[in-house]
């Protein structure tokens, strides 16, 4: 099973023999269970919705939770 996503970047999602899945983007590579990517799935899809928002981003910045946080 594999899904690319984006122009610049693409991303797989891969079956693996042990059952689990790999999803790879560039150099970096995640291996989940089943239930583990269910998990990570919904918390990504969360967040995108909040991005998604139109006032996301365009009042003041919130003040960071963990001073070891770095955007790039």
């Amino acid at each position: 099973m594999e899904k690319r996503l984006g122009s610049d970047q693409p991303m797989r999602l891969v079956l693996c023999d042990c059952g689990g899945l790999r999803l790879s983007s560039g150099p970096m590579t995640i291996h989940f269970s089943r239930d583990e990517f269910q998990a990570f799935a919904s918390a990504v899809g969360r967040l995108a919705s909040i991005v998604a928002q139109p006032m996301f981003g365009q009042e003041s910045k919130p003040a960071r939770s963990n001073v070891s946080e770095v955007c790039h």
